[in-house]
């Protein structure tokens, strides 16, 4: 059975303003256009064997069903592990999009390059987004998620014992959550998080996020609907909001973290790293320089191709340890 929601009674939050919901859902219906003007596509495609299709499954959380992109390695690299008499890993890899927009597909060439490359099945939940749910609404999906493939993946031929987790944008946010939330009770946690331009304080003051570029992707705007939309009426101190302020950091795993030079959240992501490696935690933290948000589906080439090889190895490195 799913655990018990934390989600705040609607009842007791304001209710979002027309305005806003107006902007949030047109958002969500522009973004395939934006991002496939912006993104390279095919140039930021590194994977190097020809995978199948995702296929999609249907996966139960204590807020309803939800759909979820399954990327499958090779026939002949399952058939090689197969003869070894090993189960291919697993990596839960969440989207982003502001908790806004719904574009499990988005994360396609990273999914496939893991899948590809490393010989990972790669799970990519479509959870829900605001303005029809608030926080922790996500999380807690993809928390259920993980928990549905640590129960069930045995069952279709994965080694639970090797999931891994991570995501970019409000992807990581959410992956960083769902770590939190397996720390908090008490089960297994993945071995390894990934985190791409990611954001942990969401109670910081926008003043603490700039950037040298006059319009930066992530704008001082957008936080505020995402602030008066996914997260209205929500206490951002609350370290389910902002895992940076969790009381139990030490406890994460091998984590990687790659951030932009010109990314207006790169400030607390950096702070993010140095507070994990004070408390012990082991960390690969790169900054990219000369890229904004979003570096690994818009580029430049080399740098995307850089920081997704740089995935991969993390979670070669925590796969391979397992054995």
């Amino acid at each position: 059975m799913p655990p018990e929601t934390k989600t705040v009674s609607p009842k007791a939050l304001p209710p979002i303003r027309r305005s806003d919901r107006v902007r949030a859902r047109v958002i969500r219906v522009m973004f395939p256009i934006v991002f496939g003007l912006r993104s390279l596509r095919r140039e930021v495609e590194f994977a190097t064997k020809k995978i199948t299709r995702p296929h999609r499954i249907s996966i139960p959380t204590r807020h309803g069903r939800i759909r979820a992109l399954v990327y499958a390695p090779t026939p002949e690299d399952l058939a090689g592990l197969a003869r070894q008499g090993r189960r291919p890993p697993v990596h839960l890899l969440i989207h982003g999009g502001g908790f806004i927009i719904r574009s499990a597909w988005q994360e396609g060439n990273v999914a496939r390059y893991i899948a590809s490359e490393q010989g990972t099945v790669v799970i990519v939940p479509d959870y829900d987004t605001t303005p029809k749910v608030r926080w922790p609404v996500a999380e807690e999906e993809s928390y259920d998620t993980y928990r549905w493939i640590l129960d069930n993946g045995a069952d279709h031929g994965w080694d639970t014992s090797r999931v891994t987790i991570g995501g970019a944008s409000a992807g990581s946010k959410i992956a960083m959550s769902v770590v939190a939330l397996a720390i908090d009770d008490g089960g297994p946690t993945p071995i390894a998080l990934t985190s791409a331009y990611g954001v942990a304080d969401l109670s910081r003051p926008d003043e603490g996020r700039t950037s040298p570029l006059e319009r930066p992707f992530i704008s001082a705007d957008l936080m505020r609907l995402v602030r008066n939309t996914y997260f209205l009426g929500i206490d951002l101190t609350d370290p389910g909001v902002s895992v940076a302020l969790h009381p139990r950091l030490a406890d994460f795993p091998p984590t990687l973290i790659l951030t932009g030079e010109l990314d207006a959240v790169r400030h607390e992501m950096n702070e993010f790293a140095a507070n994990l490696i004070g408390l012990g935690v082991e960390v690969t933290h790169r900054q990219f320089l000369g890229v904004d948000h979003g570096f690994t589906h818009t580029g430049p080439v080399e740098i995307a191709r850089e920081a997704i090889l740089s995935i991969g190895d993390h979670l070669r490195r925590a796969h391979d340890s397992i054995r």
